[in-house]
């Protein structure tokens, strides 16, 4: 028996126990599918190249094709303490204001900028120190590089000539802008948000963590939760709530745990051989996700990272030098620089971000999506994807089984809105890649290529290559109608005791990545279950 039962050890949930358990009359237990992060490459920056491509700290959703007669796209999550922030690109993308406003105008007062603000200020502790946007002192280190490499200062002097500011701290400004992207990174360690927030706490007498806890479904009495069963180390166990579960499992399983349960769309649930306990049209609906477009260029011999990490001498040099030193390209994040630019010019703010890795992959064999594997060429790789899509998407059980696959529609493109952003991106791109000093760098573009030029070519190339971004919100959408799965303080309708605190709560993007959101989501959902106590 615990006062709260947290689902979940990833961005939000770590936040969430962790701020719980300041309170020392208060029990908390927090709950991961996943096992331990003990794993050195879990704290390796560029380890994610190798954790990745494994299922020991992921878990792989299989989506329906994502057009007729399409590809079908893997969604991949992570599954160890930590959750997807100890598998992720590591970046740190608050949301501009005008984004976490319109969260609040939507009808979800508490959550616009002020608060946002406030609650990143005290999780951050900024490596270009504290001021009005940003924070120092907290308990989550966020790293901007001070300066890079001959390549990347070029990208960015590219990125000014096309007009983009050179930006310190892309957090702190708005308009179209250009920099090096902000981590979860110190002293060449990756911090996981368990890292950040349980884990210098793991000794606190009213902190449980349990690992290996597959949760299968709420306990109920009536109507109200009053714990979860979990299957542990092969067996089914009980654990019980006196206050509250919160659900942190993210926008996939939290959504299916909450199906698994009877709450959802009754027919979804009737089809899966679920009852319905609780009437909630939403669950499962509007999930928006990004679409990216790639493009890779190559570049003169010795470049970037592609030499520095292919071949296995290379690597146990580079190994090396950052076991001696924690530095070199292994302890940089995912994407070095990043851009959040217009796709026209009559847009009042940024709608496309860009982000850049100073290395070369390869593409799979007979396939126009790209693999993890480093090309035998030096390149710079670039993913380019709208900031707040339209289309929605919907995910949904398919059976009352814990371990069946889930039923995964991942829509992109039909809003007319996302297919004007997405089609200009290889244009600005390009543009970026063929002037300034980059320009005289380049040595021909890898892909697509010259055959992807018009409209409907790169909204084809996106739907086929994409890739899907890992950014999934909407599924448990708050809001102030009825229909809507949780209010603005997180309670999920139609119960009591339940309260979703994790991604799938917002109602569309409020930035180019979801990490630093989910924190804030996490961070916050404390304050409230405080304030409801």
């Amino acid at each position: 028996m615990f006062d709260h039962v947290v689902v979940g050890s990833g961005a939000a949930g770590s936040a969430l126990a962790g701020r719980l358990s300041e309170d020392p009359r208060t029990c908390v237990l927090l709950l991961e599918w996943g096992g331990g992060d003990r794993n050195p490459f879990l704290h390796i920056p560029k380890g994610f190249y190798v954790t990745l491509k494994g299922d020991r700290y992921t878990a792989r959703y299989q989506t329906e094709p994502v057009r007729p007669g399409g590809g079908r796209d893997t969604w991949t999550r992570g599954k160890v303490l930590g959750g997807s922030t100890a598998v992720n690109g590591m970046m740190w993308v608050r949301g501009d204001q005008e984004d976490w406003d319109a969260l609040e105008a939507h009808g979800n007062p508490g959550w616009g900028w002020r608060e946002a603000l406030a609650a990143y200020r005290g999780i951050e502790d900024h490596s270009l120190g504290g001021s009005a946007m940003r924070g120092v002192g907290g308990p989550l280190p966020v790293g901007v590089p001070a300066g890079g490499d001959e390549l990347t200062e070029a990208l960015i002097g590219s990125g000014e000539q096309m007009g983009w500011s050179r930006a310190a701290d892309v957090n702190a400004v708005r308009g179209d802008r250009i920099g090096y992207t902000p981590a979860t990174i110190s002293k060449g360690v990756r911090i996981s948000a368990y890292r950040a927030f349980v884990h210098p706490h793991r000794r606190r007498p009213n902190l449980t963590v349990v690992t290996g806890a597959k949760v299968g479904s709420l306990v109920f009495d009536g109507n109200r939760v009053v714990g979860v069963t979990a299957r542990v180390a092969g067996a089914l166990r009980e654990f019980r709530a006196r206050r509250e579960v919160v659900l942190c499992a993210g926008t996939v399983e939290t959504t299916l745990l909450l199906e698994r349960s009877g709450i959802g769309r009754p027919e979804v649930l009737r089809r899966a051989g679920i009852d319905v306990r609780v009437e909630s049209p939403n669950v499962g609906e509007r999930v928006v996700e990004q679409r990216a477009v790639s493009h890779q260029v190559r570049l003169r011999p010795g470049l970037g990272y592609t030499d520095r990490l292919r071949g296995l001498r290379s690597r146990a040099w580079e190994g090396a030098r950052y076991l001696a030193t924690r530095g070199g390209p292994i302890a940089t994040g995912g994407y070095d620089v990043m851009a959040q630019f217009r796709s026209s010019p009559d847009l009042a703010r940024p709608d496309v971000q860009g982000i850049w890795v100073p290395m070369a992959v390869a593409r799979a064999d007979g396939s126009p999506k790209w693999t993890m594997e480093l090309a035998p060429y030096s390149g710079m790789l670039f993913l380019g994807y709208q900031i707040s899509p339209h289309t929605a998407g919907s995910i949904h059980v398919g059976s009352a089984d814990p371990a069946a696959a889930p039923e995964i529609h991942a829509r992109f493109l039909a809003d007319r809105r996302d297919r004007d952003a997405t089609s200009s991106i290889l244009g600005s791109v390009r543009e970026v890649s063929s002037r300034g000093p980059l320009g005289d760098m380049v040595v021909a573009e890898d892909f697509p290529g010259p055959s992807v030029t018009s409209r409907g070519q790169i909204l084809d190339y996106a739907l086929d290559a994409g890739p899907g971004m890992y950014h999934a919100v909407g599924a448990c959408a708050m809001g102030p109608d009825d229909d809507d799965v949780v209010d603005p303080r997180l309670s999920v309708r139609g119960t009591t005791g339940l309260r979703v605190a994790d991604i799938s709560v917002l109602p569309m993007q409020v930035s180019g990545n979801t990490a630093a959101p989910a924190v804030v989501v996490g961070w916050r959902a404390a304050d409230l279950i405080r304030q409801d106590s």
